[in-house]
């Protein structure tokens, strides 16, 4: 029978943000954003959990060795971390950094990271009250 087991892991970054779309007026990013479309941005401590799932290996007993796994993590959110994203990640210079597409940015870069398909599931906690959650489950 093949078993497949979850880990999951915490790691954290710090960037700041301004939910500001193109696309609307600055009266309707007002309406649409409140207090998050900030002229300056505001900045937010996340929390992401990162999950994997799989059959551990024979050899080592692990799902995917951590100091992989933390190397490819970390590597990403270094991208991210200390940053104001709209104005200093390429990615988000053409997304709305709000923590749905976030989210969606990290699931999509750790799947290029993390090998053999074995990224199951992402919660970001944006701050103690709101929290993002992507993954094959849900």
């Amino acid at each position: 029978m093949k078993l497949n087991i979850s880990f999951t892991h915490l790691y954290s970054f710090s960037a700041a943000h301004r939910l500001y779309s193109p696309v609307f007026s600055d009266e309707k990013n007002l309406q649409v954003y409140g207090k998050c479309n900030n002229l300056y941005g505001h900045g937010h401590d996340y929390t992401v959990e990162i999950t994997i799932k799989g059959e551990p290996d024979k050899e080592s007993g692990m799902i995917i060795p951590s100091t992989e796994m933390n190397s490819a993590v970390n590597n990403l959110l270094s991208e991210l971390n200390y940053k104001h994203l709209d104005k200093e990640t390429p990615f988000f210079l053409q997304h709305v950094s709000t923590g749905e597409i976030i989210i969606q940015f990290l699931w999509d870069e750790l799947n290029k990271r993390i090998p053999n398909r074995l990224l199951y599931h992402i919660k970001l906690w944006e701050s103690n009250n709101n929290y993002f959650e992507i993954g094959e489950d849900i």
